[in-house]
């Protein structure tokens, strides 16, 4: 019997692609231009998972999961939103 697992994206690798986008060679030499937002389609699993994530970091209660929401990281808008 095959197992599937599934690894959901953590808050920590969205603020690192963050971080590495803002510190590329061709940002910060060449001004290559960096998104302002950047939309991720979620199942919703993934949604969740990350949108708990971001409310416990902000001490925030996860009441009620949104189906889209934002939140900035290093100057760029990550919009996330159910597929």
């Amino acid at each position: 019997m095959n197992k599937i697992f599934v690894k959901n994206t953590s808050l920590k690798e969205f603020i690192d692609f963050a971080l590495s986008l803002k510190e590329m060679k061709e940002v910060k030499e060449k001004g290559f231009p960096v998104p302002d937002t950047i939309t991720y389609t979620l199942d919703r699993r993934g949604l969740d998972f990350l949108q708990k994530e971001i409310l416990k970091e902000k001490n925030m209660p996860s009441v009620e999961m949104s189906d889209e929401f934002e939140v900035d990281l290093y100057g760029i808008n990550f919009k996330f939103i159910l597929k």
